[in-house]
C-alpha cells in the first residue's frame, strides 16, 4: 500500500513481546538478589570473597538491565547478541554464586528459569547456546558440591535443563507462528479498512457532483493524493468521434489547470489506447524514452505515468493518467491501488455523462415541442381570422334572399359550411392543446346545475341525447366552458363511433363527487386500448378515420380539461355493448 499502516509487523509484535518480557524478568531478578542476600546473611557468607564479587556483579547487571531501553534494544539487528551476552553473565553470575554450598538451593532453580524463558526471548542458535551454557553449569554445580559420585549421574538434571529448555522453545516456536498468522490478518484488515476508505471517499467525493465539469477535478485531486502523485488527468470516450477526449480541468500540484483540447485515437499503438483497449493499467517509467508515449502525456510535462482504465464491468468509459510521484518510482501497490479506485470512479463517471446526455436529449426535445407548440398557436390563430371571414360569408350567401336556386349549387355551399365547421373545430382544438401544452388554460370554477348544463349541450349537438339527473338538483363544482367541451366531445364522440344507436347522459352524486357518464350502445372499446384513447392523434381504427373524420385530439382533450377541473375520466364497458365514458368531479358547494 501506498500508505503506512500503523499495524505492526510480526518482527515490531515480538520484539514489543521480548522487550516486555525482558523488563518483568529483571523485575523477578531483583527478587531472586534479594532471596540470595537473605540467605547469605542468614548463613554467614556474605563477607566471603566468592560471595560478594560475583553479587556486585549480579546486581550491576541487573541495573543495567532496568535501566535498559529493551524497546530499542530488541528491535535492533544486534538484539540476539546482546540478549545472549546478557543472559550468558547472568548465568556466570549465578553459577559463581551457586558454588558457594550454603546458596546453591536457591541459585539451581533460577538457572533453570532462565533455560525456561531463553526459549521465548532468543532465536534457535542462541538458545541452544543459552541451553548448553546451563547445562554445563548445572553439572559443575552437582559435580562441585559433590551432590552425585559419578558423572553418569549428572545426565539426570542436565536432562531435565533440556527438556525445559526443548519445550519452552516449542512454545516460543508456536508463540512466533500465531503472532506471523495475527500480524498478517489484521495488517490484511488494514490495508482493508484502507481501501474502504478510499473507496468511501471517492464516492462521497463523486456522489457531491452533478456534472463532469465538477467532478473531474475533485476525482483526479482525491486519487493523486492518495497516491502521493502531481499531475492527473481523465480522458472519456467520445462514441461520434470513436477518440478520448482529455477532459478540462486537469490536476497539477494540488490545484486545477485549464487544459487545451486533445483527443487521442483509441486504435493507435501509444499507452493510452493500449490500456484502454486491453482494460488494464501501464506504467510508464520513462515518459520521453518510451515511444509509445503519447503526446498527451507529454504535453501535460510528465517524466513517469500510470495509465490505468475507467470501466463499468465490460463497457469502457475511458482513461485516468496519474504521473509524478513525489517520491522515487510508483510502487506496484500504487498502480493496483490506482485500479481499485478507477473501478467506480468509472461508474460514477459513466452515470453523470448519461445523465447529461439524457439532460441535453431532454432539452432538446423541450425545445423542439415549445417551437411545435408555438408554431402550433401562430398558425392556428393566423387561421382563425380569415376562416371566420369564410364563415360568415358562407351564411350570409346562404341566406334565402341571397341564395342560388340551383339545387346543386346549394349542395356545394351546404358543402363548403360544414367543411368550414369542422375546419373551425379543428383550429379550436389545436389552440386548446397548445394552451394545455404552455399550461396558460384559464379555469374559472363555479357551481353549476347538471340539468341545465346537459340541456344546453343537448341543443348543441347533432343528435338527441337521452338525459337523467339524480338527484334532480345535483350541481357540479366546475368551469361552464371547459365542461361543456368536454361533454360535447364525449356526445359527439359516442355518436361518431355509434351511429344509431342511443346516446345517453346520466348524473348521480357520489358522497363528495359528482358522477357523469355518456353511455353509447356501439361496438366498445378493448379493455387492452381503453388507456390509448385519451393520448393526441390516436384512432383505434385507422380506417375509420378517413370516413368518420376526426384528429384524435378531442378524448385528449378531454382528459385535459377534466383534469384542470380537478376530475379524473374513465371508461367503462356498457352493459349490452358499448363504451361508457365516466367523469368525476367535486361537488357544488
Amino acid at each position: 500500500m501506498t500508505t503506512e499502516s500503523s499495524t505492526p509487523t510480526v518482527h515490531e509484535a515480538m520484539a514489543r513481546f521480548r522487550a516486555s518480557l525482558l523488563r518483568r524478568a529483571s523485575g523477578v531478578a531483583w527478587a531472586i538478589v534479594a532471596i540470595i542476600g537473605a540467605q547469605a546473611v542468614r548463613t554467614e557468607v556474605y563477607d566471603e570473597t566468592v560471595f560478594y564479587i560475583p553479587m556486585v556483579g549480579l546486581i550491576l547487571l541487573l541495573v543495567l538491565s532496568t535501566i535498559a531501553r529493551w524497546d530499542r534494544i530488541v528491535a535492533s539487528p544486534w538484539a540476539p547478541v546482546v540478549v545472549t551476552a546478557w543472559m550468558l553473565l547472568l548465568i556466570g553470575s549465578v553459577t559463581a554464586l551457586g558454588s558457594i554450598p550454603e546458596l546453591a538451593g536457591t541459585a539451581e532453580p533460577v538457572l533453570y528459569g532462565l533455560a525456561a524463558i531463553s526459549g521465548l526471548l532468543l532465536v534457535w542458535w542462541a538458545h541452544a547456546l543459552v541451553t548448553v551454557s546451563i547445562a554445563t553449569a548445572i553439572g559443575y554445580l552437582a559435580l562441585t558440591l559433590g551432590e552425585v559420585d559419578a558423572l553418569p549421574q549428572v545426565i539426570a538434571p542436565v536432562f531435565t535443563v533440556l527438556v525445559v529448555a526443548a519445550a519452552t522453545a516449542l512454545a516460543g516456536f508456536e508463540l512466533e507462528r500465531e503472532m506471523i498468522v495475527s500480524a498478517t490478518r489484521e495488517r490484511t484488515l488494514e490495508d482493508q479498512r484502507l481501501d474502504f476508505q478510499r473507496l468511501y471517499e471517492v464516492s462521497a467525493t463523486l456522489a457531491r457532483a452533478e456534472s463532469l465539469a465538477e467532478i473531474v477535478p475533485y476525482l483526479v485531486g482525491t486519487i493523486c493524493r492518495y497516491l502521493d502523485a502531481e499531475v492527473g488527468a481523465v480522458l472519456l470516450y467520445d462514441g461520434g468521434l470513436n477518440k478520448l477526449k482529455v477532459m478540462s480541468p486537469i490536476w497539477v500540484n494540488g490545484g486545477t489547470v485549464d487544459a487545451e483540447e486533445a483527443m487521442v485515437d483509441i486504435t493507435g499503438v501509444n499507452v493510452i489506447a493500449q490500456s484502454y483497449r486491453a482494460i488494464r493499467p501501464i506504467h510508464v517509467r520513462r515518459v520521453d524514452e518510451n515511444s509509445d508515449a503519447h503526446l498527451v502525456l507529454k504535453d501535460l510535462g510528465l517524466t513517469q505515468a500510470i495509465v490505468a482504465p475507467l470501466k463499468v464491468e465490460a463497457m469502457r468509459v475511458g482513461v485516468i493518467v496519474v504521473g509524478e510521484p513525489r517520491r522515487g518510482d510508483f510502487t506496484e501497490d500504487q498502480i493496483e491501488d490506482l485500479g481499485s479506485l478507477a473501478a467506480p470512479a468509472g461508474l460514477v463517471l459513466s452515470q453523470i455523462g448519461r445523465y447529461e446526455a439524457q439532460a441535453e436529449m431532454a432539452r432538446r426535445l423541450e425545445e423542439v415541442a415549445q417551437m411545435k407548440t408555438d408554431f402550433v398557436s401562430t398558425v392556428s390563430h393566423e387561421l382563425r381570422s380569415p376562416l371566420t371571414s369564410i364563415i360568415g360569408s358562407l351564411d350570409t350567401v346562404t341566406r334565402p334572399e341571397l341564395a342560388p336556386t340551383e339545387p346543386t349549387s346549394q349542395q356545394l355551399l351546404q358543402s363548403a359550411r360544414r367543411q368550414a365547421s369542422r375546419l373551425q373545430r379543428l383550429i379550436e382544438d389545436l389552440l386548446v392543446v397548445s394552451r394545455i401544452d404552455r399550461g396558460a388554460i384559464p379555469v374559472h370554477l363555479e357551481t353549476i346545475s347538471l340539468k341545465e348544463i346537459f340541456d344546453e349541450v343537448n341543443r348543441v349537438v347533432p343528435v338527441e341525447a337521452t338525459i337523467s339527473v339524480d338527484p334532480p338538483d345535483a350541481q357540479v363544482e366546475a368551469d361552464r366552458d371547459h365542461l361543456t367541451r368536454v361533454l360535447i366531445n364525449l356526445v359527439e364522440n359516442a355518436y361518431k363511433y355509434a351511429p344509431g344507436s342511443p346516446v345517453e347522459i346520466h348524473g348521480s352524486e357520489l358522497l363528495n363527487r359528482i358522477r357523469i357518464a355518456v353511455v353509447d350502445h356501439g361496438p366498445g372499446i378493448p379493455e387492452d386500448q381503453r388507456d390509448r384513447v385519451f393520448e393526441r392523434f390516436t384512432q383505434l381504427d385507422q380506417s375509420d378515420t378517413r370516413s368518420r373524420g376526426g384528429t384524435g385530439l378531442g378524448l385528449s382533450i378531454v382528459k385535459s380539461l377534466v383534469e384542470v377541473m380537478h376530475g379524473s375520466v374513465r371508461i367503462e364497458e356498457t352493459e349490452g355493448g358499448g363504451a361508457t365514458f365516466v367523469v368525476e368531479l367535486p361537488k357544488g358547494r
